[in-house]
């Protein structure tokens, strides 16, 4: 039945009868055409693609585990990025007196080459 059938039904029940009547009457027949209208079996295979309360857990229990591997590597992390931080440390003092070690040696080739144009050492 169209919808302007039920429409012309519901006004002639109204005309016809009182309107409580004519409401009941409505509310008896279908809202719309019977092969339109949703079954048990389809509703239930629809609904059967989506995700189920246990599919919902198992994915829950996976993002925890996520989350912890997360934690290790930050950790991790941090670790590698101290231990960078301290090597640099190392790096920077060992340079330092590599420089102190060359410029003495320089200074004191230059002071020989100097001292011997002098004639102060043969």
């Amino acid at each position: 039945m169209s919808e302007q059938d039920r429409s012309r039904l519901y006004a002639w029940l109204r005309e016809h009868a009182d309107e409580p009547i004519a409401e009941y009457m409505m509310s008896c027949l279908p809202p719309a055409p019977l092969p339109d209208l949703v079954t048990k079996d389809f509703l239930t295979s629809e609904l059967s693609r989506f995700a189920t309360k246990d599919d919902l857990a198992k994915l829950d229990a996976k993002v925890v585990r996520l989350d912890a591997k997360v934690v290790q590597v930050d950790t991790k992390v941090d670790l590698l990025a101290t231990q960078h931080k301290s090597d640099r440390d190392e790096d920077r003092r060992t340079n330092r007196v590599r420089h102190y070690w060359l410029a003495g040696i320089g200074v004191s080739t230059v002071v020989s080459v100097w001292l011997s144009a002098a004639g102060v050492i043969a």
